[in-house]
């Protein structure tokens, strides 16, 4: 993923950040804090406002998303089995230790006045009047980028109430949801290997959740067909609602197949993305074929269209996968496939993918010459996911496999019924 320093934070990664911050000077002998340590911290009952439960996995996913911000570094202790977090939050922001103290507190108890925190940063840095918070609070809103805001007195209050500004103060359920949703996909993608088959309705999605998938994947072919329709026929807003429908009662990651990513419907290749992501998208991908022409676009146009994607989905916290299709339609010249996931990769996306790859030899170079997390799918002509995972593959999906075996076995039941019927 490629994310700098902005202050555009979720909240849970504001929360990580401050509690990181907090404990390296309340708790030292127990600082870089393990991840149930760091989730303990997070959760806490008292200092803490609102009160949270998040769990060791969207702990490691903020942390993740913090990482990439060179606002957190992870380390595994000589001995240790487990990952120990630390804030450097002064790589990615200037800030000396009282200003520390501030932000902090603020992102771990929301609006307050600076006789508030002159107490409530005690700990972290004691202050010698109200008036030295107040010089500090100062500075910090008068920066160019402003770290925090004056937001005025509550009623009966004597003193003005100060908010930070490295994000969103609050998201709604949902909002909140897609993020956590987005960020666990990134960890997915960090290393290792995982299997992502391709729903086609919530029962498939539920049923494949149930044994063991860690994230799924919408299939374009596979919802057309239950709408009824060709491939590439699906529009926008059936593929929202899809999604929707789908993110509202699975606790995985959803990434969709989102074709060439409607550019010609109002607001194009961003809009649809935020409207994913509203919908609870945590990845998406993009692809190089134009169905109205019947063949792959030129370099140029495919790029252009990438970097639109990769600042949507970079606004949104998504990860974008790219898509060769030239090779599934005949041209298997491995060189140029190389050569476009090479070029997609280098353009900011997160995951590379080339479908129809059948040869070990070809998935083994392809992995190797791409600096980019590799998808392969998943064919009866082809590696197995155990064979994959051995050869470095990152992902792999079923892409419409799954629905077309079940709609044969089906159709097969269904002839057997009305013979029978029929006698």
């Amino acid at each position: 993923m490629r994310f700098t320093m902005k202050f555009d934070l979720s909240p849970i990664e504001i929360r990580v950040l401050c509690s990181l911050i907090e404990k390296e000077s309340t708790t030292p002998d127990q600082y870089p804090l393990s991840t149930n340590a760091l989730k303990t911290a997070c959760n806490q009952k008292t200092s803490r406002d609102p009160v949270t439960d998040y769990t060791e996995t969207d702990i490691d996913a903020a942390v993740l998303s913090l990482r990439e911000r060179s606002a957190a570094r992870s380390v595994r202790p000589s001995g240790s089995r487990g990952w120990k977090h630390r804030h450097v939050i002064e790589e990615a922001i200037s800030l000396n230790p009282e200003e520390r103290a501030v932000i902090a507190v603020l992102g771990l108890r929301g609006p307050q006045t600076s006789g508030e925190l002159r107490q409530r940063t005690e700990r972290i840095h004691a202050f010698d009047a109200v008036e030295d918070v107040d010089a500090v609070l100062t500075a910090l809103a008068g920066r160019d980028e402003p770290l925090v805001q004056n937001i005025g007195r509550e009623p009966g209050q004597s003193q003005d109430r100060w908010r930070h500004c490295l994000g969103e103060q609050t998201l709604s359920s949902e909002q909140n949801a897609q993020r956590i949703a987005s960020a666990e996909f990134a960890v997915l993608h960090e290393s290792g290997f995982f299997a992502m088959p391709n729903p086609w309705d919530l029962n498939s999605a539920r049923t494949m959740e149930r044994l063991g998938a860690k994230a799924l994947a919408t299939s374009s072919a596979a919802l057309g067909s239950v709408l009824g329709k060709a491939d590439y026929d699906v529009t926008r807003d059936e593929l929202v609602d899809h999604v929707q429908q789908l993110t509202n009662h699975i606790s995985v990651p959803l990434h969709v197949d989102g074709e060439q990513l409607f550019p010609s419907n109002p607001g194009g290749i961003a809009q649809t993305v935020a409207m994913l992501a509203e919908a609870g998208a945590a990845g998406v991908s993009i692809e190089d074929y134009d169905p109205s022409t019947g063949q792959v676009v030129d370099i140029e146009a495919a790029l252009e269209s990438l970097r639109t994607a990769v600042e949507a989905c970079q606004q949104h916290h998504m990860v974008l996968t790219a898509r060769y299709e030239d090779y599934q339609y005949g041209n298997t010249d491995l060189d140029q496939v190389v050569d476009r996931l090479q070029q997609y990769a280098a353009a900011g996306a997160d995951c590379v993918y080339a479908p129809g790859l059948t040869s070990t030899d070809e998935i083994e170079l392809l992995v190797g010459e791409v600096e980019a997390p590799v998808n392969v799918l998943i064919m009866k002509n082809g590696p197995d996911a155990a064979t994959l995972a051995s050869l470095g593959v990152r992902r792999a999906s079923s892409g419409s496999a799954i629905f077309n075996s079940v709609q044969a076995m089906m159709e097969g039941v269904i002839q057997d019924f009305l013979g029978e019927r029929n006698q």
